[in-house]
């Protein structure tokens, strides 16, 4: 058993390369109509070794798609085989062509393309009406170092729009007080091997509908070892990335301590509390576990070098995103071997987890506990550590005096956070 209580003061803290089929250079026996010999590689030769190296991993869709579409006119097959293909721009990976696209009808003037290679509005890229409703830019842009933009329309800021195709992207900095928005990136293979990357997939479905999934890969995930990673799923995931900047934080840790972090978005913010929630005639928390269980993870390890084993896999989130991490724990303790809870909004339907962590025989799952005091769900915070401490469990309780229920507080906590679950996230 490990139940500690630490009183510390307010101030104080893609997916591997898919093979192609070995067909290209195969000719067919006249006679058996089976592929020669002479073309068949050794049986018990291994595989091509995958590049998990940043260049060889963080890739966006080839140029030559673009030029394809030139000839057949088929928006519908380019966007289709540009999403397959690692999202936009697309990129000449024998020169610095870029191609940026667009669909739809811009809200106002004209398209443009606005980054940090155009001194962002004053220097706006136009873009040319390529079909009914499809817009390009075919330019030229240095490699050496990554490229951060958005698409423009209109003479002010509000005709900024992030490129929802793209899947490279990087938070642009702007705290609305909500959720936040983002640049897409241009070579994000030349993105510095010290910092961690992000990889989106926009309009994920779900049960509760579409959402953003923001997969955070540490600089280690690029260091060309192909190893598997623990895999921590973050709730609010758009406001964790943006008003918590919890990627700043994850970049600071010692290399050991960083996860895969899979920042999972609302699909709107007015179904926080039933996605949140359980017990309740609306409540969805079972229903939005079980999309985190038994579909997106899959996908997850299906997609990059994800470690599957429970002990390395944790959920973890603030306020109703605490709550709802202590539950998935509970009802897929399988799944998920830790729960990393900020603040986490226990009192909820009469502090019905806490009896049930009284109530019922431990499941082997390490917890994580912090909030502030006395303002900041403290009782129920401290009911649920003593129920988990009295049961045997493996329960880390931080208190903050005087802390707030807020982001910055959050923010500062998470290198304990990210530190506890490291502790014992073996990977076998």
């Amino acid at each position: 058993m490990r139940s500690a209580v630490l009183l510390v003061l307010a101030g104080c803290s893609s997916a591997p390369p898919v093979m192609s089929a070995p067909d290209a250079g195969m000719t067919m026996s006249p006679d058996a109509g089976s592929v020669e010999d002479s073309a068949m590689p050794p049986m018990d030769s291994a595989p091509p070794p995958q590049d998990c190296t940043r260049k060889g991993q963080a890739k966006t869709a080839p140029v030559a798609l673009f030029d394809q579409f030139l000839k057949t006119k088929d928006v519908d097959a380019l966007m289709s085989d540009v999403q397959k293909n690692g999202g936009t721009p697309l990129e000449d990976p024998n020169s610095d062509r870029v191609v940026f696209l667009v669909r739809g009808a811009p809200p106002a003037g004209s398209w443009n393309v606005a980054g940090d290679f155009t001194n962002w509005k004053s220097g706006a890229l136009a873009m040319k009406q390529v079909a009914a409703d499809l817009w390009a830019l075919d330019t030229m842009l240095a490699h050496g170092a990554p490229h951060q933009y958005k698409l423009l329309t209109g003479t002010d800021d509000s005709g900024f729009r992030e490129d929802l195709l793209a899947k490279n992207v990087v938070w642009d900095g702007i705290d609305h007080q909500t959720v936040g928005e983002f640049n897409a990136i241009a070579h994000p293979g030349d993105g510095a091997a010290t910092k961690g990357r992000i990889v989106r997939w926009h309009d994920t479905p779900s049960p509760s509908g579409k959402r953003d999934v923001f997969v955070w890969l540490p600089a280690r995930y690029d260091d060309g070892s192909c190893k598997k990673l623990p895999v921590l799923v973050v709730h609010d995931g758009n406001e964790s990335l943006t008003r918590g900047d919890f990627v700043s934080v994850a970049d600071l840790q010692p290399a050991n301590e960083q996860p895969i972090q899979v920042f999972v978005a609302l699909p709107s913010q007015d179904i926080r509390i039933d996605e949140y929630t359980f017990n309740t005639q609306t409540a969805n928390g079972q229903q939005y576990v079980g999309f985190l269980a038994n579909d997106l993870l899959p996908k997850v390890r299906a997609s990059f070098h994800a470690c599957s084993a429970q002990a390395a896999t944790g959920i973890s989130g603030a306020s109703l995103g605490g709550l709802i991490s202590s539950y998935g724990a509970f009802e897929k303790p399988q799944v998920f071997g830790y729960v990393g809870s900020q603040s986490g909004s226990y009192f909820w339907d009469n502090e019905s987890l806490v009896t049930r962590a009284q109530q019922t025989a431990p499941i082997a799952v390490r917890f994580y506990l912090d909030h502030g005091c006395p303002n900041d769900n403290c009782d129920s915070n401290r009911d649920l550590n003593n129920a988990l401490a009295q049961k045997g469990y493996d329960v880390v309780h931080v208190e903050v005096p005087n802390a707030q229920h807020d982001w910055s507080y959050w923010k500062a906590r998470q290198p304990q956070l990210l530190h506890d679950f490291a502790v014992k996230a073996t990977c076998e």
